[in-house]
């Protein structure tokens, strides 16, 4: 679920931002203090779903809270 709130309200959202830039500012918008920022927290945000995403993975690979089975020898 955080992922998927991450994703609509904060790198969609700056990603909307960042185009209408692009599309007033055209090249200018490139160097503009609004876009840069959009663009490095936007990036963050990206980079923690991705963490999230191989957490996700690993815990479902894994499953540490199963109990292990011993083998009888």
């Amino acid at each position: 679920m955080i992922q998927t709130v991450v994703g609509i309200f904060v790198v969609d959202r700056l990603m909307i931002a960042n185009m209408e830039l692009l599309e007033t500012q055209k090249e200018l918008a490139l160097s503009n203090p609004a876009f840069l920022q959009n663009h490095e927290i936007r990036q963050y945000a990206v980079y923690f779903q991705v963490a999230v995403t191989v957490f996700i993975f690993i815990i479902s690979y894994l499953k540490p809270w199963r109990k292990k089975k011993l083998q009888p020898k």
